[in-house]
């Protein structure tokens, strides 16, 4: 299904502020109060310090964000950017399925609705982001986070690098941010823990480059069933 894109000077926005902007930590979609698993780990004992909390960041990002949201974004970007609004209804379907524990599936659905709810004000007469917008709405489309993040990042005229760059970051930020409360380490740790990271980004960026949608959902296992787990815990500070 093929609808206008817009071009760069139809949206008034600067493109590098807005990416500084969407991509913070603090963006009230709600994103600190999620964990995405890494709770249950803390609680057995196999995160439990600076090096651990690295082994485990680094983990995350290269066997289970890179083929589940960092592909979605990616892939959300150029469907935008070639105005196929069919392929993101399709995408939305098969994030959905591939999505297993409940915790996780809600979450991306809920950060999706409200960072969608955020930038509509900004966006809302642009036709291709009120086409999807109106798919949520009415319950065609679940509206995750990751494909509203790639979408928006195309309309805000940012290049799909940064736009991948940027989001990759705040991933491992949180990440860092949660270890520091849950386990803990130091701010000290946690900054180091960043600066070792930055090959590990480059490495992401790479990857995802040559990937297409039939590694979307490829995942490792273990980090499946430690969602899965956290809605059983006793105690929990986040909600996934």
């Amino acid at each position: 299904m093929g609808i206008h894109t817009p071009t760069p000077t139809e949206i008034k926005t600067h493109p590098l502020f807005c990416l500084l902007q969407i991509s913070d930590p603090l963006f009230p979609i709600g994103g600190y109060t999620q964990s995405y698993g890494l709770e249950t780990y803390v609680q057995k004992g196999i995160v439990h310090n600076a090096d651990s909390s690295r082994k485990y960041l680094q983990s995350y990002l290269l066997n289970n964000f890179l083929y589940n949201d960092l592909l979605a974004a990616k892939l959300a970007w150029e469907y935008t950017n070639e105005a196929e609004l069919e392929n993101i209804r399709c995408l939305d379907k098969l994030l959905c399925a591939v999505k297993t524990p409940k915790e996780l599936r809600i979450a991306s659905t809920k950060l999706g609705i409200r960072f969608l709810k955020i930038v509509e004000s900004i966006l809302k007469d642009n036709s291709f982001f009120s086409s999807y917008a109106q798919l949520v709405k009415s319950g065609e489309c679940a509206g995750h986070y990751s494909i509203l993040y790639g979408l928006v990042t195309k309309l805000f005229n940012i290049g799909k690098t940064d736009a991948l760059s940027a989001v990759i970051y705040s991933t491992a930020s949180s990440i860092v941010n949660n270890c520091a409360k849950l386990v803990p380490i130091s701010q000290k740790d946690g900054q180091d823990i960043l600066f070792e990271a930055h090959a590990i980004f480059q490495q992401l960026i790479d990857k995802v480059e040559v990937l297409n949608e039939e590694s979307l959902g490829l995942c490792c296992i273990g980090f499946d069933l430690r969602a899965m787990q956290h809605e059983r815990l006793y105690t929990r500070l986040y909600i996934s």
